[in-house]
């Protein structure tokens, strides 16, 4: 199991650190925050987003196809009752991808660890110290 700390440094700002590498997560002014950093959603989509563009790129090179360019886009919704991620929408663009390669590209995106851990959902435990 990847071992990640967050500690909170001040006003509604967090620090993640997750191997050597430290981000900053914060929320904007509008909800008390300084704008620091990401918010938590946004890091989630961040992560669906960039997991499916790794899967896209290591489909690319297995089948010698140019991923130079490639680029990701995505948005979400937010619903309440539960308060929730609702909708999340990614495009991946990879220019001059053949059309008889797209079928494989999305397979292999659809299978993307972030993903296919939404679909099959995890066991999330919790405690309180």
């Amino acid at each position: 199991m990847a071992a990640i700390t967050i500690k909170f440094v001040d006003k509604c700002a967090f620090e993640a650190n997750v191997r050597n590498h430290s981000i900053k997560i914060d929320l904007p002014p509008n909800l008390q925050g300084t704008d620091t950093g990401p918010m938590p959603p946004e890091l989630f989509v961040v992560g669906l987003a960039s997991c499916m563009g790794y899967y896209a790129l290591f489909y690319c090179r297995k089948n010698k196809v140019s991923f130079q360019g490639i680029s990701i886009d995505a948005d979400y919704e937010k619903a309440t009752n539960p308060d929730r991620i609702s909708k999340v929408s990614v495009k991946i663009s990879i220019p001059g991808l053949p059309e008889e390669q797209k079928k494989g590209v999305m397979e292999a995106v659809e299978k993307c660890l972030v993903h296919q851990s939404l679909v099959q959902k995890p066991e999330v435990n919790i405690t309180l110290e």
